[in-house]
């Protein structure tokens, strides 16, 4: 196994692009984003009045991850937040609590800030938000995916595989002594699991491993992401899909993590795809991630896909 330094030298190797972006692109870029995410998001919650299909959680972790780098935002993003957290714990008709239908959406809220950002008096909300991630473990240490997400253009085995990296590594992020025994039950189903077609499978399964301190895995999967990589510098949510924001935007944050330097080549030819491919509103256009909607360019694909655009081209940013 090549040790982890060894392993950056050598995906490092490659010759950066002599048009590489600038650090003023790319905060100019995330800036143009920023009013996208916070109109359409706002829309949801008015429209809608629905916190599923990840949207309020996607909406709220873009926008304080640029509000930490510096980055103007609005100053309804602690409304917006708190929105999307009441409404995950309220109850529905059924008198069911809505998050146990969309962890994956509990999940992004848990991940939108860190420990050291929270206020005493918001402890025990999150205590809260986390405990739905415990509920509906399958015994093989599986959890189902929820919502629309099952219904996607991949394969539903690696749906329900995704959804239990994403809860496995908040879980063990959040450091509750009760999720250890479900945690260790979902590292077995997933360390079992066969690879993914999608570049959201390799990236949080990268993310997992860096979160676990499970060293062999990381140097696996950054291998294995640098490989995937097209020759435009982009990732596609599906692997052998052409580059999109979506999975461009995973890829990148969960290199990052994982302590890619932000010099490297790879990082920079993300970066260069991400700032050449927005579209003048501030989004980018992402095909459907449905199987029914995949052969065009779908509404909700492209919240995500900028959402993951910003995300991780602030997290590019110098330190």
């Amino acid at each position: 196994m090549l040790a982890f330094s060894s392993l950056l030298l050598m995906v490092s190797a490659g010759a950066l692009p002599e048009d590489q972006v600038t650090t003023t692109q790319v905060r100019e870029t995330v800036q143009r984003s920023i009013p996208y995410i916070e109109e359409k998001g706002l829309w949801w919650i008015e429209k809608k009045k629905c916190v599923s299909c990840h949207r309020g959680g996607n909406m709220v972790w873009s926008l304080h991850a640029a509000k930490q780098h510096g980055f103007e935002v609005s100053d309804q993003l602690q409304e917006w937040t708190d929105w999307s957290t009441d409404k995950s714990l309220s109850k529905n008709d059924k008198g069911k609590t809505v998050g146990l239908g969309n962890k994956e959406g509990v999940v992004q809220i848990l991940l939108s800030s860190g420990h050291s950002s929270i206020a005493p008096d918001q402890k025990e909300t999150r205590q809260k938000l986390a405990a739905l991630l415990l509920d509906g473990q399958q015994p093989d240490g599986s959890w189902k995916a929820g919502g629309q997400l099952p219904f996607q253009k991949r394969p539903a085995a690696e749906t329900n595989t995704v959804s239990t990296m994403w809860l496995a590594l908040t879980l063990i992020r959040e450091g509750n002594e009760k999720s250890a025994p479900v945690v260790e039950k979902a590292m077995q189903f997933i360390n079992a699991s066969p690879p993914g077609k999608s570049t959201e499978w390799y990236a949080v399964r990268l993310l997992l491993a860096v979160q676990a301190k499970d060293s062999e895995v990381r140097d696996q999967m950054l291998k294995q992401l640098h490989s995937l990589q097209k020759p435009d510098g982009g990732w596609g949510w599906m692997v052998a899909d052409e580059s999109d924001a979506l999975g461009t935007g995973m890829a990148l944050y969960a290199l990052l993590e994982a302590g890619v330097n932000r010099e490297d080549a790879s990082i920079k030819q993300a970066q260069q795809f991400l700032v050449s491919t927005q579209r003048k509103d501030g989004s980018w256009p992402v095909k459907g991630t449905k199987e029914k909607k995949k052969a065009s360019v779908q509404e909700t694909a492209i919240y995500w896909g900028t959402c993951w655009a910003v995300i991780s081209l602030v997290e590019s940013l110098p330190q």
